[in-house]
């Protein structure tokens, strides 16, 4: 009896430690991520007094030497050749210059001028005049019952074109970041009509903020990475020699600025309280008439002023306690960086991305507690939101060779939505090994997420997967995953706050991350690559496989 008691429980036990794959190893390390300490670094990291940490800003700037400092006494080592645990990342800012960026309005009495920050706003980033006869194009119509749309009746060649931001009834209003892009399908059939350049009045919402004091149009300069790579391109068509030879003056790109609504009435020789009743007729159904010919004349002057600058991914590597896998590595990452402001107001960008910065702090922590066989590389990449400025840099530049990462695992906006589901992005588009990683910690108790995949689709219409710090190390053939809580209307406003994260599923995406990374730290060999057959091996030769960054638009 004895005996079959000791078998029994033997086998028990056998199939809970199989069921738990934790509890035999990182359990140790699993211990120290805590949600106590994740709020108490996203108070720091995710509040407003950063000022949304744009690219390249002294607040980034405080961020980075947070992270660095919090680095080298946790006893992360530097693996960056001047034993720093910085990567200095060469930006160019562009900033506009107030004083020669302007609105002249002729027409009437005399000419009238408006500043740049004042009474409209832009992003500019080429010097340049843009001028022309104003012509007031409406809303249009199109989509409505007989098919019909004003703006192909109007001849909008070499013309100033204004258009009212209004929605009619019934019409969608998109939220998050897609409602400051929701006239860019109007503004660029404008410019395929001929038009010089495209100013849109502001909302009436808007307009009663700017009056209130906010400045709608005030931005941070930002500091973006010249396309300098070939893992930031799309496009490997041969150099033309005889298009070089030819000397011809560049042609000034097309130009688009929103403007108040005191612009916009001087513009067409109308009154405040008609600008506001053109809105009103609109929100209730009422036809808004184009005017093709106001009388008035509008010369717009851009100037803008460029400068070199920088800013610095943080990087650190928890060392493997293997003699020989030490050597091989898996890249653990986030962003740091925000947006800054918009029309006045932080975006503090808790959400987007401190938690990722937070996320990682606490990883870190718990791989210098329980050492996986492989080198742990932890890494701040600045810059995400200018087009991945610090990724492209560092998988450029790498202080390791590229062919013995093992894996990235990239980390963007952990903390909204549902605390039991969660986006995994292209974690099964290299190798079946990392999906299969995830999927087999996603076991472990307390964590159970429902994975959502639709994000990892090259041509899902969002392109989600071009969108982060996982993609340059795709295209090094580098397995990689972005794990993803999902879009909400908060994304990227000042409603991206820390009061709104949701803890419980912060926490289990950090403890998901870690394990993840120890289980392919741990194996016996790289995560092999056997999805795309056409990417056999990791290097800088898959730069141009089309597979990697065609997007098709099915």
């Amino acid at each position: 009896m004895k005996k079959y008691c000791f078998r029994f429980c033997l086998l028990v036990l056998l199939l809970f430690l199989q069921a738990s794959p934790l509890l035999l190893s990182q359990s140790k390390g699993l211990k120290t991520i805590t949600e106590k300490e994740l709020r108490y670094h996203l108070d720091f990291l995710g509040a407003k007094e950063f000022r949304g940490r744009e690219t390249p800003s002294p607040e980034l700037e405080i961020a980075a030497i947070y992270l660095a400092n919090w680095s080298k006494n946790a006893g992360l080592k530097p693996i960056m050749q001047d034993g720093s645990f910085y990567q200095s990342v060469p930006v160019t800012v562009t900033t506009v210059f107030q004083p020669g960026t302007k609105i002249t309005v002729s027409g009437g009495a005399g000419d009238r001028v408006y500043y740049y920050g004042k009474a409209f706003g832009g992003n500019f980033s080429v010097n340049g005049s843009y001028s022309g006869e104003v012509v007031f194009a409406g809303p249009g119509i199109s989509g409505s019952e007989n098919g019909r749309d004003e703006h192909n009746e109007l001849d909008l060649r070499g013309k100033i074109v204004l258009i009212p931001d209004a929605f009619r009834p019934g019409e969608k209003i998109p939220t998050g970041p897609y409602y400051y892009y929701r006239l860019n399908s109007l503004i660029y059939a404008l410019k395929e009509r001929g038009a010089e350049a495209v100013l849109s009045i502001v909302s009436p919402e808007r307009q009663k903020k700017l009056e209130s004091g906010f400045n709608i149009f005030d931005k941070i300069p930002a500091g973006r990475m010249g396309i300098i790579f070939d893992s930031q391109k799309t496009d490997f068509e041969p150099e033309n020699p005889l298009k070089s030879a030819v000397v011809t003056r560049p042609e000034l790109p097309f130009e688009y600025a929103e403007i108040s609504h005191s612009l916009a009435a001087d513009m067409l020789g109308a009154s405040a309280a008609e600008i506001a009743e053109i809105f009103t007729n609109i929100k209730e159904g009422r036809q808004v008439a184009p005017r093709p010919g106001t009388g008035m004349r509008v010369q717009l002057d851009v100037a803008v002023e460029m400068k070199k600058s920088s800013s610095r991914n943080v990087i650190g590597v928890v060392e493997g306690s293997d003699p020989v896998l030490k050597n091989e590595y898996v890249v653990i990452c986030g962003h740091p960086d925000g947006l800054g402001l918009r029309e006045g107001e932080v975006l503090p960008g808790a959400d987007d991305n401190a938690t990722a910065s937070v996320a990682l702090i606490e990883i870190a922590q718990a791989l210098l507690a329980d050492r996986p066989k492989r080198s742990m590389i932890i890494a701040w990449f600045t810059g995400e939101e200018k087009i991945m400025n610090g990724s492209n840099y560092f998988i450029n530049n790498c202080p390791v060779p590229p062919e013995k990462i093992s894996a990235c695992l990239n980390m963007d906006m952990l903390g909204r939505n549902s605390t039991d589901s969660l986006f995994l992005v292209c974690s099964d588009l290299l190798s079946s090994d990392l999906d299969a990683s995830i999927n087999k910690m996603n076991k472990n108790p307390g964590i159970g997420f429902g994975f959502d995949y639709r994000y990892s689709d090259i041509n899902n219409p969002e392109q989600v997967y071009f969108r982060s710090d996982h993609y340059p190390f795709i295209r090094f053939g580098i397995p990689a995953v972005w794990f993803f809580s999902g879009f909400t209307p908060d994304y990227h406003t000042p409603r991206d706050a820390t009061e709104f994260i949701n803890y419980p599923k912060f926490h289990k995406i950090t403890k998901l991350v870690y394990l993840t990374a120890c289980d392919i730290g741990n194996r016996k060999e790289l995560l092999k690559l056997d999805v795309n057959p056409k990417v056999t091996s990791r290097g800088n030769h898959n730069l141009k496989e089309g597979s990697l960054f065609k997007y098709t638009g099915k």
